[in-house]
């Protein structure tokens, strides 16, 4: 095997490591969800806001980073978005809602430079018939490092010491990026388009637009599980919260199993369309078969069960930018930045608003349990935009 083959697999595991590790000591929040509004002051409504801040900013940078990643290369780019985030987790040592915001929202600069380009450097390194597969692979490390953040949390000795833990875990992992990352194999050149060229043909794609807004209602339906279900279990099921953010840890932690299993399959069979469209129906209705369970061990076993069909979702919908340029003639690889910056701005603002603006006010109004149903449907409907995007190429 030449050498370039092999340190592919260095590359993947460093993107792995970087982007994982954005989201270990950010989505520790929802497990001690209570603590945090005490400590702050700050109601359901406001914790929602300051929790899923940093999507905001990651959507609203993500096409920018994209283009900015086209001009630079992958790993300046990157190891950019990594000292933000280091700094951002940071700053929430400090004492105040005014840091607390400061802080979310620096992290959320540095998620929106580091999520972007990983499509870029998946698709300069992989050929495109194991390009969903390698995008399933770097996805599991979100998936892994929430469920690990959400378990640890309440074993810190304090919310300062956490985050200061976490700001050298993702200052390291960004050392270790910038230091072994290369943009390209040896000899491969990725050309540099003009800005507006680059973004006239990712938003003239339809396939483009399916997978953004397909991304878009995904993550309306899954990050309010995320943030108020041990919140949720603790009020009206009497759930002890530690046991509540390990339970709804699985929504993630079996994820990367099925983010390496179900790209895998569909790489080899196909029907890319038919996979999104079943999993999604198939978590909305496990997690409210959860939600609604009684006995305590089920709903272990339910929640895993849709973690484990949830995790094969995402990375299709990621994935296209990356191969679209082999099923897609207007589509070059010079344009992935600029694609994958569109689809994640979707991705970052449909995690954003959902959460603070619809479900947390449903559950206020309501109950949790009208706001998760309708979380449900959010996740279920991508399905719909899946007909607008092409099948890739075939393992």
């Amino acid at each position: 095997m030449e050498p370039h083959l092999k340190y592919r697999w260095v590359i993947l595991a460093l993107a792995w490591l970087l982007f994982g590790t954005l989201f270990l000591f950010w989505y520790n929040m929802p497990t001690i969800a209570p603590r945090i509004m005490e400590m702050y002051s700050i109601d359901q409504t406001m914790y929602s806001l300051v929790f899923t801040l940093p999507w905001l900013l990651a959507g609203l940078l993500a096409f920018p980073a994209g283009i900015f990643a086209d001009r630079v290369g992958v790993r300046t780019a990157a190891t950019v978005g990594g000292f933000i985030a280091a700094l951002g987790t940071f700053v929430r040592t400090l004492p105040g809602v005014e840091m607390l915001l400061l802080s979310q929202a620096l992290l959320g600069f540095g998620v929106g430079m580091v999520l972007v380009n990983l499509p870029k450097a998946i698709n300069a390194w992989f050929p495109p018939q194991q390009v969903g597969l390698a995008t399933g692979i770097y996805l599991t490390s979100m998936m892994i490092f929430i469920s690990v953040g959400m378990v640890i949390a309440p074993y810190f000795p304090s919310w300062e010491s956490m985050n200061l833990t976490g700001a050298i875990v993702i200052l390291i992992a960004t050392l270790l990026f910038a230091a072994f990352v290369k943009n390209a194999p040896p000899g491969t050149v990725i050309p540099k388009p003009p800005v507006i060229e680059g973004a006239k043909v990712a938003l003239s794609s339809k396939a483009i637009w399916g997978a953004a807004l397909g991304t878009f209602v995904a993550m309306m339906g899954m990050v309010p599980w995320q943030a108020l279900f041990a919140t949720a279990a603790f009020i009206e099921k009497g759930i002890p919260l530690a046991i509540g953010g390990a339970i709804v840890s699985l929504i993630t932690n079996p994820g990367w199993v099925g983010s390496f299993v179900f790209p895998m399959m569909s790489s080899k069979t196909g029907k890319v369309r038919v996979y999104i469209t079943g999993l999604s129906i198939a978590f909305s209705a496990l997690m409210l078969a959860a939600w609604f369970n009684s006995n305590l061990n089920m709903l272990w076993v339910l929640v895993g069960l849709a973690g484990f069909v949830a995790g094969g979702v995402i990375p299709h919908w990621m994935a296209v930018p990356a191969y679209l340029p082999f099923v897609e003639n207007k589509m070059k690889p010079e344009y992935i930045g600029g694609a994958s910056g569109v689809l994640n701005t979707f991705l970052c603002i449909g995690a954003f608003i959902s959460t603070p603006f619809i479900i947390a006010p449903i559950a206020s109004a309501s109950g949790f349990t009208i706001a998760f149903i309708v979380a449900s449907i959010f996740f279920a409907i991508q399905g719909l935009f899946a007909i607008l995007i092409p099948e890739p190429p075939k393992a």
